[in-house]
């Protein structure tokens, strides 16, 4: 018979298995409906909406949680004309690709969107240990 305190511990258990398959089927969703650039083989390559400028890309292996895996930090500038949320989607040749949003969470006080001329850098975890032989960059606007 359990007692309170391991049902508690059971319940914070599940939670937290529901959380993170939440967040696994949320990024397979995301990165589904997002193609890489057509006819790109090798190589670097860049997909960007108008509204959007790529202000910086740099790759390396890192330690993470999980171990050394390979980090892309990318910069992505609002030149539109009004606030929009971005998604990236990375794109290694010989990997999985990984996608996020810019922001990736909202601010307190502020739009979950960049204002124009606004830039901001992020850090995305690839699955993978070993440096890419080339990789696809997308820009589209968030619910494109």
């Amino acid at each position: 018979m359990g007692t309170k305190k391991e049902s508690y511990k059971n319940r914070q258990n599940r939670l937290m298995v529901c959380f993170f398959g939440g967040f696994v089927a949320i990024f397979f969703v995301s990165t589904v409906f997002s193609q890489p650039p057509a006819n790109w083989t090798a190589g670097i390559a860049y997909e960007v909406i108008p509204t959007a400028k790529i202000t910086k890309v740099s790759y390396y292996l890192g330690k993470t949680e999980g171990g050394e895996m390979l980090i892309f930090e990318v910069g992505i500038k609002n030149i539109g004309p009004k606030a929009t949320r971005f998604k990236l989607t990375i794109y290694p040749l010989n990997g999985d690709p990984v996608s996020g949003y810019y922001p990736l969470t909202a601010k307190k006080g502020r739009p979950l969107a960049l204002e124009p001329n606004e830039e901001l850098i992020s850090k995305w975890p690839v699955f993978s240990k070993d440096l890419p032989s080339g990789f696809a960059l997308v820009v589209q606007e968030a619910g494109d």
